[in-house]
């Protein structure tokens, strides 16, 4: 139909970006509300730089692959993409309150090695973190739309199952495991991520984010490829035997259970679902299940579980030496021995990591990151809410979705700190990049119909 066609209808055009939005003009008893026309268009190239990047991060194919490691592809890779970067004229930057905190994170790392107790440990996790934001300001630069936006979740979501997929190959295919507390491991692939433990928590922090997926996307081809993937994720983590696994991922299912209106039916199919699942689980990763409950059943595994309590008081026995810049970023390893510990340990605890590497100076910023995200995800979903009840934007379920992912991310990092040192994991500043996304893409659409240049539409009953 042509445009005077439609304005003979009395019907009013009004364009942003790639939609057309539709609304009835003056004096009119019903207005069947804004209709959003998809307009399909390649992707920029640079944002399929931005998945690989991503995908070097997640798979590290040059920590599998040994010949991959000494040419430095990573490195190159981060500099031909900077290089890009810099010379793409769409390049798009967002002022957020989150950047800053990010940045603020950074230089207390760099603050960090001039009193570090082993400055070369301190060096190496500067240069590791740089690399990580990298990514992050990169996912900033290069997401334009909603529609990239949509491409980089999927994606995400595509590079973990690749990942997971084939380490659990390498496993049952290869017998490719670490034997462990009395029971063969699944491992990762790689080997920055590899342990059992930190490879389910990759694992169950890309979960909310499949959830997301779920909940917003319609399509028949992408409800079976998330069912696929979330039955693969729960056999990755039945076979890691990693207890702190295996718990993340009922606090997750329990996050999901809260947010759920009809709970006791939730509960009832949460329960038989559970059930269903551990009739198929090997009786020897049954034991080491159990032994969350019953401290009797092995010794080992009672030790495993003291080591987290252990890392959290060595923690602050260091922080209490020295509370102000700690003792130097990774160090905590190094630094227990003036306390008289000489196992060389991981802390095992996200609290007594921060404090004994970075000290007040870094629990600061720490503390604000967790703020400003959970501050955004509130923005976002205030937002969002006027969005979705007057259907504007091309999908506008799915950021206030992916927020909250978010935000059942954040959660799961927290929870999961009391049993793992994931300070500096690529997970928290990836969540970051996509609220401060998803809440500059919000604020581009009309907040509700006032803003619009046509009255509220009244829905027939």
């Amino acid at each position: 139909m042509a445009k005077s066609q439609f304005q003979r209808l009395g019907i009013g055009f009004s364009r942003r970006g790639d939609q057309v939005r539709l609304g009835r003009q003056e004096n009119t008893r019903f207005s069947p509300g804004p209709i959003s026309l998809r307009k399909h268009k390649r992707r920029d190239p640079m944002l399929w730089g931005l998945v690989g990047y991503l995908s070097l991060f997640i798979i590290r194919p040059f920590e599998y692959w040994e010949w991959l490691g000494a040419y430095h592809i990573e490195r190159v890779y981060m500099i031909c993409l900077l290089i890009a970067i810099v010379l793409w004229k769409g390049k798009r930057y967002v002022h957020h309150p989150i950047n800053n905190a990010f940045i603020a994170f950074f230089l207390v790392m760099c603050l960090s090695i001039l009193i570090a107790y082993r400055p070369a440990a301190a060096i190496w996790e500067v240069e590791e973190y740089f690399k990580l934001l990298v990514l992050y300001f990169v996912m900033i630069l290069t997401v334009r739309d909603e529609e990239d936006f949509r491409v980089l979740i999927i994606s995400f979501i595509v590079i973990t199952g690749i990942y997971v997929g084939k380490s659990l190959w390498e496993f049952i295919v290869h017998g490719r495991h670490v034997y462990r507390m009395g029971i063969s491991r699944l491992v990762g692939m790689d080997q920055t991520y590899n342990d059992p433990n930190t490879f389910a928590a990759t694992i169950v922090y890309s979960l909310p984010f499949a959830w997301a997926l779920w909940k917003s996307e319609k399509s028949k081809w992408m409800g079976r490829a998330l069912i696929g993937y979330g039955a693969m994720c729960v056999v990755a983590i039945m076979f890691t035997g990693s207890r702190s696994g295996m718990i993340s991922f009922l606090f997750f299912l329990g996050l999901i259970w809260m947010k759920n209106r009809k709970k006791v039916f939730g509960l009832v199919l949460l329960a038989l679902g559970l059930l269903a699942i551990w009739q198929f689980v090997p009786g020897e990763y049954k034991e080491r299940y159990f032994t969350i409950f019953d401290d009797s059943i092995s010794v080992t595994a009672t030790e495993s579980a003291q080591g987290r309590i252990d890392g959290l008081k060595n923690g602050f026995k260091l922080f209490a030496n020295s509370p102000f810049l700690g003792w130097g970023a990774g160090n905590f390893l190094y630094a227990v021995e003036t306390i008289g510990v000489f196992n060389r340990m991981q802390s095992h605890n996200l609290y007594g990591q921060l404090v004994a590497d970075l000290g007040l100076l870094g629990v600061i910023p720490f503390l604000a990151i967790c703020w400003l995200m959970y501050r955004t995800y509130g923005k976002i979903q205030k937002a969002s809410s006027s969005c979705i009840k007057a259907g504007l934007g091309q999908n506008p379920v799915f950021i206030a979705a992916v927020s909250g992912a978010c935000l059942n991310t954040l959660l799961l990092l927290l929870f999961q700190g009391n049993f793992g040192h994931n300070l500096y994991r690529y997970t928290w500043l990836v969540i970051g990049a996509i609220l401060v996304l998803g809440q500059s893409l919000v604020s581009k659409r009309p907040v509700a119909f006032k803003d619009l240049p046509f009255p509220s539409p009244r829905w027939p009953r």
